[in-house]
């Protein structure tokens, strides 16, 4: 027996019987060889101390009535297809003689520690052919998260085509009812909108197909028993692939009961020509087992990006108070405009100024516009930084327009298909076209002029976006046998572009735009500390989106450039008080759009009174954790609840959209606190009854966190888009 432990993680390998233990937070991971080769799951839930108490692979895999043969391939840890295996495959290969299926058998084990993070390594082979599979299994001693991924070895002479590479098969308890599936799915502007569905006998696949990971669906899945978990109890199953294109999860219930989750790059038109010699690696598709429910789930996942995945510098900083040049005057900028903007954004407390898409000559050509900025932009960048702010800059790196000079220069970076016009994407006066960002010349190409532009201009933010899917992804220059490569080429260099800059300049502040929330997936929260949620700023349509959002996402990284502006008003024809936009903003990474020299004295001085209360509690969402106590889903509000680590303090934000006959809200059951601390209590957003019939100015006496999560705290909304924060604060003990 060998072992590897570290605070309340642990790797445990019985070498006899070839069995393993990953014992994550809470949870277990169990798998074992099962008595014909290959790698059987055990079990993945509740914490299992005792390598004896776990099934033997012959109890979870023999069913009455099902073929010897059929059983002994049940329940892989990752599953080739070939001999009486009629699931999803993790694996489907065609070798050079013409064989066209992978039966992948046991064959050793290893065992690696990094610091606080320890790695399972358990190798498969093919039966007839020399291919090899390592599986990864990573945790962590201050995460309930498991990563996994597989690479695949070509130890032959020839050259073995990949037809599917998933990255992991995850395996749920057998249970006597049906599984619940909840996902993410939607459209531009309604991204993220949580979907349910029970899990019959059937297979039910997840998937994205438009060369990014959006926004028709998003890579996450949560399971739970029979539909009986809520937001805040039950055991609930959940994954996240790390990847930014193409993916795809078959959620799988066979004849047997046996339910499945296998998921990684999606096969569609994939073909890998996996040379002699040569690896081929997965993204990572990591999991958990939360016990309080989709709330849990969700603060697992937080706490595991904000430890593991976003980039350091950012991880530990207060996002700051953005001003961005988008909603006010579109790409018609220019100096003394936003010269006139930046005094007003200084005034207001901007801490970052943006401009957005219009200073670049051209997609494509990333230099500035001498007719809008005639003196370049170094005198912007001067006076932007003498008032105190940071300065930002957006570009889309992916396109080029048609009358830019890279398109002249080099029409074979265009992503066609042969013998088929170039796809022309119109929008407004521009007329662009999709690069080929699976050539290794156009990304080196953009790394170097992205590069160029940060230690040129010094600025401190850059905001990537995309806007148009993949339209005919063809590379005419690449072999035959590689051109479907191009969907895989393509992601893994945007992921090194951005990579090497995290390197050179961590101090850059990214956010990942691709029109609206199309690449909203982990593997580019390693790069960028920002993401779009949406187009779609609506402050009313957000408080669905937001909550979607933080199934995967913390709530920290909800950007986007106008969540105080008049330009949310087209989405839905919706006026919204700015109080409720400031608001709602005041959750995430709050910016104003606002045309700030159109403004009155009294919205400037309304602006700075979000902006002086934003800096004053933005440390509480951004570093604290999340309680979603009421969705918009179930009621006309939301209530989103935030404490910090130490659980001194605490957000409620309760966020209105129609109360109606004069409605009185039931008290809020606090969660997450200190149940012996007092808490001072402090509201913001009161309103006066011009009526007179009821108080809606409401003043609170100190109360415990004990009485606060079993008695709760009132809150009084009246009619529309009445909104409401309480901080609370604690001032002393009760009971100590």
């Amino acid at each position: 027996m060998s072992a590897q432990q570290d605070g309340g993680s642990l790797i445990q390998v019985d070498e006899k019987n070839r069995r393993f233990l990953l014992q994550i937070g809470g949870g277990t991971y169990a798998f074992q060889v099962n008595l014909e080769g290959f790698l059987t799951h055990l079990h993945w839930g509740g914490r299992v101390d005792r390598m004896e108490d776990l099934p033997a692979p012959e109890d979870v895999i023999c069913y009455r009535h099902r073929h010897a043969r059929r059983s002994e391939v049940a329940r892989q840890e990752y599953p080739g297809w070939g001999g009486e295996f009629y699931g999803e495959p993790a694996l489907k290969a065609d070798f050079p003689d013409g064989a066209r299926c992978a039966l992948l058998k046991y064959k050793d084990f290893s065992l690696q520690k990094k610091c606080d993070e320890k790695e399972l390594i358990v190798t498969l082979k093919d039966t007839g052919y020399p291919l090899e599979v390592r599986l990864h299994y990573r945790i962590y001693s201050d995460t309930g998260i498991v990563e996994r991924w597989s690479e695949i070895d070509n130890g032959g002479k020839g050259t073995v085509v990949l037809r599917s590479a998933l990255s992991a098969c995850w395996h749920l308890p057998r249970v006597d009812c049906d599984y619940r599936l909840s996902h993410l799915a939607g459209r531009w502007g309604g991204e993220g909108m949580i979907n349910r569905l029970p899990v019959t006998q059937s297979k039910i696949v997840l998937e994205n197909r438009t060369g990014m990971s959006g926004p028709f669906a998003m890579p996450f899945f949560a399971l739970d028993e029979g539909g009986h978990a809520t937001e805040h109890s039950g055991r609930v199953w959940f994954g996240s692939l790390h990847w930014s294109g193409n993916w795809k999860m078959a959620v799988e219930r066979d004849g047997y009961e046996q339910v499945s989750v296998c998921g990684g790059i999606h096969d569609f038109d994939f073909s890998w020509p996996l040379k002699s010699g040569e690896t081929f690696k997965t993204p990572v598709f990591c999991g958990g087992v939360s016990e309080a429910g989709f709330g849990g789930a969700s603060r697992m996942l937080h706490d595991y990006e904000r430890r593991r995945i976003l980039p350091p510098e950012t991880r530990r900083k207060p996002m700051p108070l953005i001003f961005n040049s988008w909603a006010s005057m579109g790409i018609h900028v220019n100096e003394w405009k936003i010269l006139g903007l930046a005094e007003k954004a200084a005034a207001f407390g901007a801490e970052l100024f943006v401009i957005d898409d219009g200073w670049q000559m051209a997609l494509g050509d990333w230099q500035v516009d001498r007719n809008k900025f005639p003196n370049g932009l170094t005198p912007v960048i001067k006076r932007v930084k003498e008032l105190g702010m940071d300065f930002g800059l957006w570009v889309e790196i992916e396109s080029c327009e048609t009358n830019s000079r890279l398109y002249r220069e080099h029409p074979e970076w265009m992503m066609t298909f042969p013998g088929r016009e170039v796809y022309l994407n119109t929008c407004g006066d521009r007329v662009s076209v999709l690069l080929n960002f699976a050539r290794d010349d156009v990304a080196e190409h953009f790394y170097q002029a992205l590069r160029g532009l940060l230690r040129e201009t010094g600025i401190r933010y850059l905001k990537l976006d995309k806007n148009y899917t993949f339209v005919d992804p063809g590379w005419g220059e690449a072999l035959p046998e590689e051109r479907q490569t191009i969907w895989i080429k393509y992601v893994r260099n945007l992921h090194g572009i951005f990579e090497r800059l995290n390197r050179e300049f961590p101090e850059v502040l990214m956010e990942n735009c691709a029109g609206g929330s199309s690449r909203s997936d982990l593997a580019m929260n390693r790069y960028f500390g920002r993401i779009n949620r949406s187009d779609n700023q609506d402050a009313l349509d957000v408080l669905r989106l937001h909550e979607g959002f933080t199934w995967m996402h913390p709530t920290r990284m909800a950007g986007g450039g106008c969540h105080i502006s008049k330009s949310v008003n087209g989405v839905n024809l919706r006026r919204l008080p700015m109080k409720f936009q400031a608001y709602v903003g005041l959750m995430c990474s709050l910016s104003v759009g606002k045309n700030l020299t159109t403004c009155s004295a009294e919205e400037l001085s309304e602006i700075r009174s979000y902006a002086d209360l934003y800096k004053r509690l933005r440390h509480i969402p951004q570093f604290g954790d999340l309680y979603r106590l009421a969705s918009h889903y179930e009621h006309p509000y939301a209530a989103f609840e935030f404490v910090t680590a130490e659980k001194k303090e605490a957000l409620l934000f309760v966020l209105g959209h129609s109360i109606q006959f004069a409605r009185k809200i039931s008290n809020f059951r606090m969660m997450g606190l200190d149940p012996e601390a007092v808490y001072e209590i402090e509201c913001f957003g009161n309103n006066p009854d011009p009526v007179g019939y009821t108080a809606s100015v409401m003043e609170y006496s100190p109360v415990s966190g004990r009485g606060l999560m079993e008695m709760g705290v009132r809150v009084e909304l009246l009619g529309d888009y009445d909104v409401r924060i309480l901080y609370f604060k604690s001032s002393m003990s009760s009971f100590r």
